[in-house]
């Protein structure tokens, strides 16, 4: 049933969990728009203070190809929104759930992914949630990162941060023990996200979600190498993203601009700034 939001008609809640809800909607002048707002019930008494700081970084950035597109916010009876491009796909959570057979255009889904990343970290950001759950897919495969409410200013040295709420197989190991954290940590989340989706497989092996905590916290602990796992993989791109899954900080890339170069050189895909591509990803 379509609801009125403000000048907003709400179709359809595509997305909720967390804080808020995403409907696809339309605005006065009938364009398709995404409208995410604080959910109702249930919210924890950080969801505002949360909204408002990926609100924020909304804000500060200007719009590239990798990131969604913000368009306005308001507060409609209380209730505070932002308004967003409307992306008809799926994140990549769900496309890898469905066991897609990406192998063909995995390429450029990587490429967008670190595009975007690293366009993120050179306006001065950090992500610290980066996940397939936070990168939407569409339907001619264009990638765009989405949810910044745990972004942070990307400090001079690694900072401590107030506890964050993320998802572990993503985190690096000083993410989980509470420690300092740098732009070095969306670098390692780039890695775990970039093997899953190479090898249908998260790189901490484990029979429970304890045990795959275990093992990410175990320097000596050695995930099998993507290459061995999908032999189409090159085994300079299985080595970088290996490179990233480093324990240490000190062990990764110092950064996503030497990443990327790194990945396109691999992949042999000129450094610039990437549109859109002819994929058919979502089902």
């Amino acid at each position: 049933m379509v609801k009125r939001f403000g000048k907003y008609l709400l179709h359809e809640c595509v997305a909720q969990g967390g804080i808020t809800e995403i409907w696809m909607a339309t605005d006065e002048y009938e364009n398709v728009v995404a409208v995410r707002k604080l959910r109702g019930r249930g919210l924890s008494a950080s969801g505002p203070k949360l909204f408002k700081a990926g609100l924020k970084v909304h804000q500060k950035l200007s719009p590239h190809p990798n990131i969604i597109r913000f368009i306005e916010h308001g507060k409609t009876n209380g209730t505070p929104f932002m308004v967003l491009q409307y992306i008809e796909g799926a994140d990549l959570k769900a496309l890898l759930s469905r066991r897609h057979d990406m192998i063909d255009n995995v390429a450029d889904v990587l490429v967008q992914m670190a595009d975007g990343l690293n366009y993120l970290h050179d306006r001065g950001w950090i992500h610290l949630d980066y996940k397939p759950e936070n990168i939407m897919i569409s339907l001619n495969g264009h990638v765009s990162l989405i949810d910044f409410d745990t972004a942070q200013k990307m400090p001079r040295k690694p900072k401590k941060y107030p506890k964050i709420s993320g998802t572990p197989s993503y985190m690096p190991p000083e993410q989980l023990k509470g420690e300092a954290l740098d732009q070095r940590t969306d670098i390692y989340a780039w890695g775990s996200t970039a093997y899953e989706l190479l090898t249908q497989l998260r790189p901490f092996g484990g029979r429970t979600p304890e045990e795959s905590r275990r093992n990410q916290l175990d320097e000596k602990y050695r995930i099998k190498p993507v290459h061995q796992l999908n032999p189409q993989v090159p085994v300079a791109l299985s080595q970088l993203i290996g490179n990233c899954l480093a324990p240490q900080p000190d062990a990764r890339y110092p950064n996503m601009t030497v990443l990327n170069a790194r990945l396109h050189n691999i992949l042999g895909v000129q450094h610039q700034p990437v549109t859109a591509h002819s994929l058919a990803l979502a089902s």
